[in-house]
């Protein structure tokens, strides 16, 4: 079957810097690819470099697009497989797969959003950790009292620091997970420590690092689990890891474009936890979609037309 291929380069500014203890991130470049199939079906994917996760040079991952528009054969980098992957998913299909259930986002360092959401999000590993905690116990205690937070270390922590977090946060019913304390090679220690400790833990780096949730199960991971789509290089496993562990699966956006936003939103649906999807570093922005930022998000809410629409603009 004759298949239709083209990509396009949608480079986003964030409307503000995003401060994590991998650096300051301001923006973000993705290629994305659309196919069309003889029958008119059109699908998406998207390559989405991300400091901290995944860095492919752009231009090697142009290179690889422009070899698959062209039909030609070659050895896919790990985030043009994501992309591949994602094109062939059942994501793309009208949606009968799928609860179609709205999706709960956790929002990304409340502290400067208005309004009360249910979970909110907080990056650390910012600040010597003494200095840090108090910091950051006195922000959780001004948070009303059904609030649930989830403290995010991106690998910055070592047992030592970590050990002081526990010790500060055992018995703080607002704390929902702390998420990727320890490097991801230390996956041994974190997965020892957690059983020493009342404290519930995610892991992320580690997920995309191993390539995929599947592997930490096997190793006997009791804790969450944070999964990026956009950074695994089989959309079809993840969907199904989704899908049997749906109370500790929480879907998380690497800030996609719009297209790849949707695909992973759709992904959210199957899960029963309040997804990591904050879009507000987009908010206003000129090619977003209102869809995209109502709260509870509705996958499906945006139709392949539209994206159709917007992919014209990228020309």
């Amino acid at each position: 079957m004759n298949k239709q291929r083209d990509f396009r380069i949608y480079d986003q500014k964030f409307n503000q810097s995003l401060k994590t203890a991998h650096g300051i991130w301001s923006g973000r470049k993705s290629i994305i690819l659309r196919e069309e199939n003889e029958e008119g079906q059109v699908c998406f994917g998207e390559a989405s470099p991300t400091p901290g996760f995944s860095s492919s040079p752009l231009s090697t991952l142009i290179a690889e697009a422009v070899a698959w528009s062209a039909g030609k054969s070659f050895d896919h980098s790990p985030l043009f497989r994501s992309a591949l992957s994602c094109l062939s998913c059942e994501l793309w299909d009208s949606g009968e797969f799928f609860s179609c259930q709205p999706v709960h986002s956790a929002v990304l360092d409340a502290q400067s959003i208005p309004g009360i959401p249910l979970v909110w999000k907080r990056k650390i590993g910012l600040l010597p950790a003494d200095q840090e905690i108090l910091q950051v116990l006195d922000w959780i205690s001004g948070l009303p009292a059904d609030a649930k937070v989830r403290l995010d270390a991106n690998e910055s922590l070592n047992l030592d620091s970590l050990r002081l977090w526990v010790n500060a946060l055992e018995g703080e019913s607002k704390l929902e997970f702390f998420e990727q304390p320890l490097p991801r090679k230390q996956f041994n220690e974190i997965l020892a420590y957690s059983k020493e400790t009342a404290i519930p833990f995610a892991l992320d780096e580690t997920v995309v690092s191993l390539g995929g949730a599947g592997l930490l199960r096997q190793q006997g991971w009791l804790g969450y689990y944070v999964i990026k789509p956009s950074l695994l290089t089989n959309w079809e496993q993840t969907l199904d890891f989704i899908k049997t562990e749906p109370e500790r699966s929480i879907v998380s956006t690497v800030f996609e474009s719009p297209f790849g936003y949707e695909a992973v939103s759709r992904c959210a649906s199957l899960a029963k936890t309040t997804a990591g999807l904050d879009r507000s570093l987009f908010a206003g922005q000129p090619f977003e979609f209102a869809e995209h930022h109502q709260s509870p998000l509705l996958p499906f809410s945006v139709g392949i037309d539209q994206f159709d629409q917007l992919w014209e603009k990228l020309r």
